[in-house]
C-alpha cells in the first residue's frame, strides 16, 4: 500500500542553484535519496548571477530575492555567509533584508507543509518561530560551524539554544558534534540525534580504479580557500619539503586564493602547486582517483565529507587533529594527524610518505576498510531523515 504524501519544506542558505554548483551539495544528495512519498520544496536565497535554475522532478526549488539581483552576494559563495561577511563589510547591510525575506517566505510556504526542515542555526531560529505560528513540527540540522561557534560565541549559543527549544529533533552529523552539543545543553539530550552524511559510490569506484603510484606523489586538497581551512599551512609545509618527487593539486575557490598564489610565487612553487578553481561535484571522484594522498588542515569542522570521500577512495589522509577527524582516523593507521596550524609536523609527515610508498599504500588501504565498515550511504541518510519526519508528525 502506497504511503500518504508527506510534504517537507527545506529551509537552507546553501543549496545548488544549478547542476554545476557545489553550494550545499550534501543537502542535494540527501534530498535525492529520500523516499518517493516525501514531497520536497527547497527555500533558499537567490544569488547575484544565476538566470537558469535547476529544474527537478524530485523537488521544487524556490530561490527568494532579498535585494537587487546584482547585490545578492551573501549566500552560495565559497565559505558561505560568514566568508561573504569577512570579504566585505557592506554585506552586513544585507543581513536584515535576507532574514526578513526568509521569514516571510517561510511563513507563506510553511502553510502547506507537514514538516519544516531547517539547516544551520539561523534558519532553525526562523523555522522555529514559523513552526510556532503555524503549529508545524520543525527538524533542525546543525553543522560543525554552528556547534563549534556556540562554544565560544554568546550569540551563536543563543541561536543553538533556540533551535533546541523549538525543534522536535536537532540533528548533528557526527557523534563528536552530538556530544559537544549535549555538554552545552544537557537539558535537551533527548532531542539531539546523529544522522551521518553519506558517501557517493563514485568515490569507492575511484579507489578501485586508481592507477599505480609513479615516482611522483600527488597530494590533493579540496575545499574552500578561506583562512579557517588552513590551506596556507599546507603550502608552508610543502615549501619546506626537500624532496622533489611531488605535486600538490588544490581544488576549490575562495577569498584567499590570491594570497595563496602569491605565496607560491614567493616560494618558487609555481611548478609544484596547481590551482584548479571550483569544479563540478561530479569531477571530484576523478581528482581522488589521480591523487595519492589527501591533505586536510582545517582548524574546526563538523564531520568533513571530503575526508570521508578521500578515505573511501583509498587515500591516506594527512589531517589536523580536530575532534571530528579524530573519531575517523587513528594516526598511523588511516592517516597521520598533526596539531592544527603545525606546518612543520605536516611537512615531516609529507616527507615520511614521500619516502615510504609501502606505508602510503598500507595507510590508504586501512582508510578504505575503516570507511567501508561504517556503511555510510546516502540511501541510509535519507531513510533516517524520513523516519524523523514521520516521528515528528506522529
Amino acid at each position: 500500500m502506497d504511503k500518504q504524501p508527506l510534504k517537507v519544506l527545506f529551509l537552507t542558505t546553501s543549496f545548488p542553484l544549478t547542476r554545476e554548483s557545489r553550494s550545499g551539495v550534501f543537502i542535494l544528495r540527501m534530498i535525492e535519496n529520500l523516499p518517493a512519498h516525501i514531497q520536497l520544496t527547497v527555500l533558499t536565497p537567490d544569488d547575484s548571477s544565476t538566470r537558469h535554475y535547476t529544474v527537478s522532478d524530485r523537488y521544487a526549488l524556490l530561490p527568494f530575492r532579498y535585494a537587487p539581483k546584482s547585490w545578492q552576494g551573501l549566500a552560495h559563495g565559497d565559505g558561505g555567509i560568514m566568508a561573504a561577511l569577512a570579504q566585505s563589510r557592506w554585506n552586513l547591510l544585507l543581513i536584515a533584508p535576507l532574514l526578513c525575506s526568509c521569514f516571510l517566505m517561510t511563513c507563506w510556504h510553511a502553510r502547506k507543509a507537514d514538516v519544516i526542515h531547517a539547516h544551520w542555526s539561523i534558519n532553525g531560529l526562523i523555522a522555529g518561530i514559523v513552526g510556532l505560528l503555524w503549529r508545524k513540527p520543525v527538524i533542525t540540522t546543525l553543522r560543525g560551524s554552528d556547534v563549534n561557534s556556540a562554544a565560544t560565541s554568546w550569540l551563536m549559543r543563543q541561536l543553538a539554544g533556540s533551535c533546541l527549544s523549538h525543534s522536535k529533533s536537532v540533528v548533528t552529523v557526527s557523534p563528536a558534534l552530538r556530544q559537544a552539543l549535549i555538554q552545552q545543553f544537557p537539558i535537551y539530550t533527548h532531542k539531539i540525534k546523529v544522522v551521518a552524511n553519506g558517501i557517493a559510490p563514485a568515490f569507492f569506484i575511484a579507489g578501485d580504479t586508481r592507477a599505480a603510484t609513479d615516482r611522483t606523489v600527488h597530494f590533493l586538497y579540496a575545499g574552500n580557500l578561506i583562512v579557517g581551512k588552513g590551506v596556507q599551512v599546507i603550502l608552508e609545509a610543502a615549501a619546506a619539503l626537500s624532496a622533489d618527487n611531488w605535486l600538490l593539486d588544490i581544488v576549490g575557490e575562495g577569498a584567499e586564493r590570491e594570497n595563496l598564489e602569491a605565496f607560491c610565487q614567493e616560494k618558487g612553487l609555481q611548478s609544484k602547486v596547481r590551482f584548479h578553481g571550483s569544479v563540478a561535484p561530479e569531477q571530484m571522484p576523478e581528482f581522488m582517483r589521480r591523487a595519492d594522498v589527501f591533505v586536510f588542515a582545517s582548524f574546526a569542522e563538523g564531520r568533513p565529507n571530503v575526508v570521508l570521500e578521500a578515505m573511501a577512495a583509498g587515500l591516506p589522509v594527512l589531517a589536523s587533529s580536530i575532534p571530528a577527524v579524530q573519531e575517523l582516523i587513528v594516526s598511523g593507521k588511516e592517516g597521520l594527524l598533526f596539531p592544527p596550524g603545525d606546518a612543520q609536523l605536516l611537512s615531516e609527515q609529507m616527507t615520511r610518505l614521500l619516502s615510504n610508498p609501502t606505508e602510503l599504500r598500507s595507510i590508504g588501504e586501512n582508510a578504505r576498510r575503516t570507511i567501508t565498515a561504517l556503511n555510510l550511504s546516502w540511501q541510509e541518510t535519507g531513510r533516517r531523515y524520513a523516519a524523523l519526519y514521520e516521528e515528528a508528525i506522529n
